[in-house]
């Protein structure tokens, strides 16, 4: 019998070659036939070959009603972190969350590795875990999308860290309890429940610990934010607690953690400074995708212009919680949101496009200029680095400031 490998982007490619190390034998499809020119004709998947097939590989991106998903039963389908769980020999750490997830992962390991202790960042931040030889002194710091959770059926877990809980993905989940369903897998992969950590739902009426049903940690995180000044780090506060707690687990130094917190940068399109002029400063946080995180980010300027983008995924306006520090919004005139609900001014324009002209007349009225999105990219971008990068080319052609 043969593995299918259902979809071949990057993690299909990194199954595939996983399966050529092992000697599996495997088909592989994709909807974009393109993909599969390179490839033997042989290992092209066509519906003769159903019989043959006793499991499904599946990308993170191909949704649950897909044709080949409804020929078999769930049980036979499951994921590269799968794959990777079942041969990995060091101390694996799934880290899921709707908001700063590639974030955690990425300090998280840099952190790891400048005290000396080998890790790599893998998962839903961009490289298949497979991609790495395993060894038992190794650490797997892996994102865990709900998408991969959604699909995953064995992983074990020796750390798992849950950061938030907010709605998301609502145009691949079929409701919001199925999201949620898909985040709270993580529990039930962790060998030991005293090792989840639980960060803290930042500009939210609903705490993260009700949602997941975990006895209320909230004086950890107070004493965390009192022992430490959170806003002294370049993460945000629900990134910082989650950060230090797991370090206190680990038994590392909580006190090299903080100021690790307070000097390393964030990543590029993570609320990222790019530029001051003429004493505006330009932020570029093209990673925000949801509403929470553009809601968490308005916490963080003052006097600011915000500008939003991208295809909302079904989640009502009235979840997004502006700082009153937001003194104007643009929205690209595609963009499903309810303008009434905003307490500033609103300009709506009619493409994101237009945005160099418009940001030249009146950007020097404020402090700050905000380019946290609120949408994922796919409209108008191939992914949310070429947005950001979009934004930092209209910043550069700017005149006059300092980087």
């Amino acid at each position: 019998m043969k593995s299918l490998i259902l979809g071949y982007g990057n993690t299909g490619q990194s199954v595939k070659k996983y399966f050529d190390t092992t000697s599996k034998d495997y088909f592989i499809y994709d909807d974009n036939l393109d993909l599969l020119t390179d490839i033997g004709e042989e290992l092209v998947f066509s519906d003769s070959n159903l019989e043959q097939v006793d499991q499904i590989v599946v990308s993170p991106g191909i949704k649950p009603d897909h044709k080949l998903l409804k020929e078999f039963p769930e049980n036979k389908v499951i994921t590269d972190i799968d794959l990777f769980s079942n041969e990995f020999k060091g101390t694996f750490i799934g880290v899921t969350g709707t908001n700063g997830k590639t974030t955690f992962v990425n300090l998280l390991s840099d952190f790891l590795n400048e005290n000396g202790i080998e890790s790599i960042a893998c998962g839903n931040v961009g490289v298949s875990p497979l991609e790495f030889e395993s060894n038992e002194k190794i650490y797997a710091i892996v994102e865990l999308s709900s998408f991969q959770l959604f699909y995953s059926k064995n992983l074990k877990l020796d750390f798992g860290v849950f950061l938030n809980f907010h709605s998301d993905h609502l145009d691949w989940h079929k409701d919001l309890e199925e999201y949620k369903s898909s985040k709270m897998k993580l529990l039930s992969f962790l060998e030991s429940k005293n090792n989840l950590i639980i960060g803290t739902n930042t500009v939210s009426r609903v705490k993260l610990e009700n949602i997941i049903g975990i006895p209320s940690e909230e004086k950890s995180n107070k004493d965390i934010t009192k022992k430490f000044d959170l806003k002294l780090s370049n993460y945000p506060i629900d990134t910082s607690i989650a950060f230090i707690k797991l370090i206190d687990k680990l038994n590392l130094n909580i006190e090299d953690a903080y100021k690790f917190l307070k000097n390393k940068s964030t990543t590029e399109h993570r609320f990222e400074k790019v530029k001051i002029i003429n004493g505006t400063r330009f932020i570029n946080d093209s990673k925000s995708t949801n509403f929470h995180s553009v809601s968490s980010a308005s916490e963080r300027v003052k006097n600011a212009l915000l500008i939003m983008h991208g295809i909302t995924k079904n989640i009502p306006t009235s979840e997004l919680q502006l700082s009153n520090e937001i003194k104007k919004i643009i929205i690209p005139s595609d963009m499903n949101l309810d303008h009434n609900l905003f307490h500033c001014e609103v300009e709506v324009i009619k493409s994101i496009f237009e945005l160099e002209d418009i940001l030249k007349k009146d950007f020097q009225r404020f402090e700050t200029v905000l380019f946290s999105c609120g949408g994922s990219s796919f409209n108008d971008f191939e992914n949310y680095i070429e947005r950001g990068k979009f934004f930092k080319s209209i910043v550069k052609n700017l005149k006059g400031g300092e980087n």
